[in-house]
């Protein structure tokens, strides 16, 4: 064997006959320990000693290892320069010998194979899959069928029935089987304090600029009506309007309601200044939950059932027309056979999530974010286009990945081009757990699932940790995948797919705001890829947001506005950053943050929902106990009589 001798020349020569400096003491100690009869013949300074110590761990030959450092990751080469064998020597070393292929494997999996997968070989890595870590890399790398934990059943659940029925779907085979338990449903919502940071003159957001003098431009947070108790607070980062919903199921609504997003109940010529009750007949059906675009909005009432109000130019209220407005909530088409369980809104479109897991769309499809796989581009007249929006709610059931795309890959590792990757559909049927939309994208959250193994004696695996999925507007990077690109079709987000540390911390919630997307794990980690900020670097591939892991906050609520962002922990904390030129930060007299910072008046205030708006920010804040009531007793109230000159 041959060994290899670093080229010197007439500078490293000097070098070494000098004396060493403090930043080469560990350099030069490591070659001292090495003596002339056993020199450097593998990369990273290893020596004949290493390989053969290497070797024995490994239980191969020396030959082998030897191979193995040699080709860096990139398989055996026809010749290696600088070496005297060639590759006959080492396909001869490696064909003799009884070979582990844990390496070959690893490679593969991680992407970087040069050559492809066999069919055998990712069935074996499968079935012989013995720990978690193997587990969670199979079930992004194959299309293997999945168990689901359906049907959905979200918080709002108000079921009186001590025992629930769960059926377990197989994605591929279509079977399913149904057995009771003794769960018993989660109990009736709890009212909570309304607050709000932001301005109530919803008329200039956007718009115009002027200080924030007036007693109603909110810049620290403010209970804007203590009499009502709400369960939810509902926003969007494209919506200058918001809603919630109080103890009764009764929703409410305030803001902007120029193309009637409040409906014809409510003035279109002045600003609703304060939460409002909404006019609609649903009958003696409660609303549990709704959503809000730029100008249209979107009840769901207990029974599964979706309304729509507001604009409709691109057909988001699905109401099988694409009229200017819809003035009065009507009930959505194409939902007929399914019940809701949530619904998310972007600028003009709309996404609902049905019990079984699909989701549905319906709006503009501009940027893919329908899901439908074109958004049917087509020429109106010189200089302007149209495209194939939808309007009715439509079924979206095929999601794509990149096949062989691993963690290291999908980190910008493999020293590809992403652009260069072929998206295909995945063979098998997904179910989603969570959606929520952006101002012209989605993020979807796989459903919890079970185990699958079909042997009752042998301990079941455990079951694959949820996938993340995003598609449409991809502006700086806030779909995940490392570039600045439209998606039309679902597509995995491989960073948060795959890997160990997601089978113990599983993604669970997501928030959307105009061009950032965040992911909440199961242990209170936040994912953060995208821009929220004007002047902020964009982040292309979901990354922590170690200022709140490495500080030991446990995050449980999350939101995502036009430039703003914010988070709240299980120890009373919140925290927010981003631009806030209307109070939605909730600093006061600052208005912008480039990093984490904390809310000072909601300090103890324990968050049970949020939302973040354009220009407002909401939360419902818990009064359950007497130190809940002593942090709100420190927020200030709204006089009612300070909004009047906005009614006008």
């Amino acid at each position: 064997m041959s060994t290899f001798t670093p080229k010197t020349n007439s500078a490293t020569s000097t070098r070494n006959n000098t004396p060493p400096s403090n930043n080469n003491n560990n350099r030069r100690r490591r070659s001292a320990r090495v003596p002339k009869r056993d020199p450097i013949v593998a990369p990273g300074f290893g020596t004949q000693k290493d390989l053969e110590n290497l070797a024995s761990c490994l239980g191969l030959p020396t030959e082998a290892v030897h191979a193995i450092m040699d080709s860096r990751g990139r398989g055996i080469r026809s010749r290696k320069r600088g070496h005297d064998h060639d590759a006959s020597d080492a396909a001869a070393a490696t064909a003799t010998t009884p070979v582990s292929t844990a390496w070959a494997d690893f490679m593969t999996e991680e992407g970087m194979s040069n050559e492809e997968p066999k069919e055998s070989t990712v069935a074996n890595n499968v079935v012989g899959a013995k720990t978690s870590t193997d587990a969670a890399a199979a079930a992004v790398t194959t299309d293997a069928p999945r168990d689901y934990q359906l049907p959905l059943v979200k918080e709002w659940s108000t079921t009186t029935s001590s025992t629930t029925t769960t059926t377990t779907t197989t994605t591929h085979h279509h079977k399913s089987k149904k057995k009771k338990t003794s769960a018993k449903p989660p109990p009736p919502p709890q009212g909570y304090v309304l607050v709000q940071t932001g301005t109530l003159d919803s008329s200039m957001i956007g718009r115009t600029k002027r200080p924030l003098t007036q007693p109603f431009d909110l810049t620290i947070p403010t209970s804007i009506l203590p009499s009502l108790k709400v369960t939810r607070v509902i926003a969007s980062c494209s919506a200058a309007h918001a809603l919630c919903i109080d103890t009764n199921g009764i929703a409410y609504g305030w803001g902007r309601n120029e193309a009637l997003q409040l409906s014809q109940s409510l003035p279109s010529t002045a600003v609703v200044p304060l939460p409002t009750m909404l006019e609609y007949d649903f009958g003696s059906v409660v609303v549990v939950d709704g959503a809000v675009g730029k100008s249209h909005t979107l009840l769901l009432t207990q029974k599964g059932e979706l309304y729509s109000v507001g604009a409709n130019k691109a057909g988001q209220c699905g109401v099988r027309n694409c009229s200017t407005s819809v003035v009065n909530f009507r009930k959505c088409v194409g939902l007929e056979h399914e019940t809701m369980v949530q619904v998310s809104c972007g600028d003009d479109f709309s996404v609902a999530l049905c019990n079984d897991g699909h989701i549905y769309s319906t709006g503009s499809s501009e940027f893919g974010q329908l899901g439908n796989g074109d958004p049917g581009e087509y020429i109106v007249t010189a200089g302007k286009s149209g495209f194939a929006n939808c309007n009715v709610f439509t079924k979206r059931d095929v999601f794509c990945h990149v096949p062989g795309e691993g963690m290291h890959m999908a980190a910008g590792m493999s020293g590809g081009n992403d652009s260069t990757k072929v998206v295909v559909p995945m063979q098998e049927h997904v179910r989603i757990g969570y959606i929520a939309c952006g101002k012209h994208h989605t993020v979807a959250i796989e459903a919890t699932c079970t185990t699958n193994s079909s042997d009752e004696e042998a301990a079941p695996p455990p079951p694959p940790p949820p996938r993340v999925f995003t598609w449409g507007c991809g502006n700086y990077g806030c779909l995940g995948h490392g570039v600045q690109q439209d998606e039309y079709h679902p597509r995995l987000v491989t960073t948060l797919s795959s890997g160990p540390l997601w089978t113990s911390n599983p993604p669970v919630r997501a928030a959307a705001g105009s061009s950032c997307t965040m992911i909440l794990t199961e242990r209170g980690h936040v994912y953060y890829c995208g821009r929220h900020r004007s002047v902020a670097e964009a982040v292309m591939r979901p990354t922590l947001l170690d200022a709140l892991a490495n500080n030991n906050h446990v995050v449980t609520h999350i939101a995502a506005g036009n430039a703003t962002v914010v988070c709240s922990t299980a120890n009373g904390a919140t925290v927010s950053w981003g631009m806030g030129p209307h109070g939605e930060l909730g600093y006061g007299e600052k208005k912008s943050s480039a990093k984490p910072d904390f809310i000072p008046k909601l300090d103890s205030c324990r968050i049970r929902d949020l939302a973040c708006g354009q220009g407002i920010t909401l939360f419902a804040i818990a009064e359950e106990d007497a130190d809940d009531k002593k942090a709100i007793q420190k927020l200030p109230v709204l006089d009612a009589k300070d909004v009047k000159s906005l009614e006008s």
